[in-house]
């Protein structure tokens, strides 16, 4: 038996969360990136603890993150002196301001959070909700072959709405936090295109509260109503698909501005990615030299392949100045994530890799 620390001052990873203003999703992630390690992990149950003294520098780090600066920026900050520090954050001064906007959107949500009475159904910010449609409807089928994979999944509990779209290729997760009561939780399926034509309605409210039953989707806001019928057949079984994915042995974190600049814009492309020390993308399309993209990389040297219209609106929906890629095997989807936001996720297929120009 191992012995018994006589002040046992470790945290579980909810508890250090808590104490650090972080969710337990940027720890994890903070982890993956080998930016903050865990004090210490159960070797028998693969829980993971911190230490008090851990907080200071994991609060430091949220309020870099926050301000948008790239983890390269971040590790810089760290490891430099205060004259660097200075250097990197007066560069982000416009990206603050910003910040500030978006401070006040959410006391402005609050608000109307407070406000809000008891019912059955789920508030939210209409930017949010907007932005999350954003994010997941690009990933339906619109080509009408099955009608239910054109459509959003929208779930509903108290404290959460998930939003899912597929389409066989791409499957795009999106959680975000609501205020309102639920009795039980629900779930409707919307057409991809009914939501996107009412993404600008629903953008420019302050809040909106959401109604779901089996043949429509209610939409409350102070700028009016809305309603958008449902499809009524039943969503695949998409968390069966999450919950079979197998460990991820490489993980790949890069801007994603410079990623999808190295991606091009030629939605007929072939992009074949090597991960080695880097990221060296390489298109199909005639002429275009290979791109290499700084990146941090976990884990061995691995190939993949994917057609354009799979892996650059998985990037693209994403949100941060970073994305990362967590690769298994190359016929196995790629688990595509926002750098500080694990409530956002979208797997993109991989297709076989073309041979090697002689």
């Amino acid at each position: 038996m191992g012995a018994v620390r006589e002040h046992d001052d470790r945290m579980t990873i909810g508890t250090f969360a808590r104490a650090a203003n972080v969710t337990t999703s940027a720890l994890r992630f903070y982890d993956d990136c080998g930016l903050v390690r865990p004090d210490e992990v159960d070797a028998v149950t693969g829980y993971r603890y911190y230490s008090m003294d851990q907080v200071e520098e994991v609060v430091l780090i949220r309020r870099l993150r926050e301000a948008g600066l790239p983890l390269g920026d971040v590790r810089r900050l760290l490891a430099g002196p205060v004259e660097v520090a200075e250097e990197l954050l007066t560069a982000h001064l416009r990206t603050m301001e910003r910040a500030v906007e978006v401070a006040r959107a959410n006391a402005s949500t609050a608000l109307a959070m407070i406000r809000d009475q008891a019912g059955d159904h789920v508030r939210l910010s209409g930017r949010v909700l907007a932005e999350a449609i954003g994010q997941v409807a690009p990933a339906a089928d619109t080509t009408g072959e099955v009608r239910v994979l054109g459509g959003v999944l929208i779930e509903a509990t108290t404290g959460e709405l998930r939003l899912v779209a597929t389409d066989r290729y791409r499957l795009a997760v999106r959680s975000v936090s609501v205020r309102g009561r639920r009795r039980t939780p629900t779930a409707v399926v919307v057409g991809a295109g009914e939501l996107d034509r009412a993404r600008p309605w629903i953008g420019e409210q302050d809040s909106v509260r959401l109604h779901l039953a089996e043949s429509r989707l209610r939409l409350d806001a102070p700028g009016g109503e809305r309603t958008l019928p449902a499809i009524g057949e039943t969503f695949p079984a998409y968390r069966v698909v999450l919950d079979d994915l197998p460990e991820t042995p490489t993980r790949v974190v890069a801007p994603r501005r410079l990623l999808l600049a190295a991606l091009g814009d030629d939605p007929r492309a072939r992009l074949d990615l090597a991960v080695g020390d880097d990221l060296t993308v390489r298109s199909s399309v005639r002429d275009r030299p290979a791109v290499t993209v700084p990146a941090d990389v976990v884990g061995g040297p691995v190939a993949i392949s994917f057609q354009f219209t799979t892996l650059h609106p998985a990037v693209q929906a994403g949100v941060g100045p970073d994305v990362m890629l967590q690769i298994g095997r190359p016929d196995l989807p790629v688990v595509v994530r926002s750098a500080d936001d694990g409530d956002f996720t979208t797997l993109a297929m991989p297709v076989r890799a073309t041979a090697p120009s002689p």
